[in-house]
């Protein structure tokens, strides 16, 4: 049997290191100025110890050594052997900071302290699920050793299955009971979510059958028991699956895989993301089935390709998850039952009700025509700046152009000098963002090395015609060299 832990003991052990570690922490040296008040500065040193562990870790370390040995105790009581991994528990910094009396972030910051001094060890599951969380040994017993086994008969599990707890980590198998009320058995022998096997802490032997007990124990040695024992188990298995099965909600008559498999998708979808807190018998879900299968797939009649209904699908799912966001914000509205109970058509997912989820794809389209409507307006908005920044560009350039060249200036910026000009269109253009702004700067420097000449290609078309038209020499008579002489 598992040695059970003492959390008196555990924790005594963990304030020894606690304080150990404290104790070794260094002070720091600082020295200090204070300004007196007759104006001169007094300097003294004090010391500061860094790294102390804070006293809310002890209240996190107890609650923590609390939930674990409740759960390690409860298995130990039935558990048959010590399997070379503890098992882990599962918890999550919400529930840790509820019995602890303080934040979550306060939980994740004193679990990352007490991982670093390798006092525990996680295993990170998902951000939508619970995390698994170990203890060390050297605190749970008073050595390093793990702890003392008896020995186990010979119909005991093998030790290379692995077992965890709380039971949330065991296997779990839907049922629907006499009354057709889905309810959750929690099979000892069955696998949980990592593959391990063997009984739970809340299944006692009496409760289980013949072939459950006859599987546990074996048959003995030998080629041909171990077959049998194989065949039982494989029948076992069947049985198992032909109950659950023969419980599971009845489809439409004559409805192909595919759509079968769209239509449960579609449900499973709705009962958990607008039904997650209801259970529905078999005959319940029947009726919600054929609520879907008329009002929201029209009984499969639609001509689409299967692209087309993959889309259809994907977009039905959206539309149940604007609806489960829409509840979830408004607390106080009614959410109908997926199928009609006293009135024909006012199920939610009947197509006479055009306020159930019919009425989504409106909702919908609404929304998706005034998301067209400001993205048209965002991208007018956007090429009105895009223009105005190019006219001023354009001005700014042509001003410092013609303050160089002494010509005439605007009424607005008359009488300002290079400075005062390039103040005032740097605010006009700080005005515009700093795209604008980088712009002007750009340009302003890229004037100011070329003296606040204009480009050649921003020159008139006559000066540009001049300064390519071929240069003619005139000749006079005095200036030829033969007077005559070769006449």
């Amino acid at each position: 049997m598992y040695s059970k832990i003492d959390n008196a003991e555990a924790f005594v052990r963990f304030l020894g290191r606690y304080r150990t570690h404290n104790e070794a922490c260094p002070s720091v040296e600082h020295l200090r100025r204070i300004r007196l008040k007759d104006g001169t500065i007094r300097e003294y040193n004090y010391s500061r110890r860094t790294g102390l562990l804070p006293e809310q870790l002890k209240t996190t370390f107890y609650i923590l050594l609390q939930e674990y040995a409740k759960a390690y105790n409860q298995v130990a009581s039935t558990a048959p052997l010590v399997h070379q991994e503890l098992p882990s528990l599962l918890t999550n910094n919400v529930r840790l900071a509820e019995i602890c009396d303080c934040t979550d972030r306060t939980i994740r910051n004193h679990l990352t302290t007490l991982r670093n001094l390798r006092l525990i060890r996680t295993k990170f599951r998902g951000r939508e699920h619970d995390f698994e969380l170990w203890i060390s040994q050297e605190i749970l017993w008073e050595t390093s050793e793990k702890p003392k086994t008896l020995k186990s008969s010979k119909s005991s599990l093998s030790p290379t299955n692995r077992k965890s707890f709380p039971l949330s980590n065991i296997y779990v198998e839907t049922i629907v009971n006499e009354n057709d009320r889905a309810e959750i058995l929690k099979c000892g022998q069955g696998q949980n979510n990592e593959g391990q096997r063997g009984r739970t802490a809340n299944q006692s032997p009496e409760n289980e059958s013949s072939e459950l007990t006859t599987e546990r124990t074996g048959l003995g040695g030998g080629g041909g028991r171990r077959a049998q024992k194989q065949a039982q188990d494989e029948e076992l298995r069947n049985l198992r699956a032909d109950r659950v099965r023969s419980k599971l909600p009845q489809l439409p008559p004559r409805l192909e895989k595919y759509f079968a498999e769209i239509l449960m998708q579609f449900w499973l979808h709705a009962w958990k993301v607008l039904y997650p807190s209801r259970d529905f018998s078999k005959k319940e879900q029947e009726q919600a089935i054929s609520a879907i299968y008329t009002g929201v797939y029209n009984r499969f009649d639609d001509a689409r390709t299967a692209a087309d209904w993959a889309a259809f699908q994907a977009r039905q799912l959206e539309k149940l998850d604007r609806a489960a966001r829409y509840y979830d914000h408004h607390p106080e509205a009614y959410l109908p039952d997926p199928f009609a109970v006293h009135v024909a058509g006012r199920g939610y997912f009947d197509a006479e009700n055009t306020r159930g989820f019919k009425g989504i794809e409106a909702w919908l389209q609404r929304d998706s025509a005034l998301a067209s409507r400001r993205r048209r307006a965002y991208e007018e908005e956007r090429e009105k700046k895009q223009k105005r920044g190019e006219s001023l560009m354009r001005q700014a350039r042509r001003d410092f152009e013609k303050l160089r060249a002494g010509q005439p200036m605007r009424q607005e910026v008359q009488g300002k000098d290079l400075m005062a000009l390039w103040n005032y269109y740097r605010l006009i253009f700080s005005g515009l963002g700093k795209k604008w702004n980088d712009r002007f700067m750009k340009q302003f420097l890229e004037q100011q090395a070329n003296d606040f000449q204009p480009p050649a290609y921003l020159k008139p078309s006559r000066q540009r015609k001049l300064a390519h038209a071929p240069t003619v020499i005139i000749v006079e008579d005095y200036m030829t060299w033969d007077d005559g002489y070769y006449s």
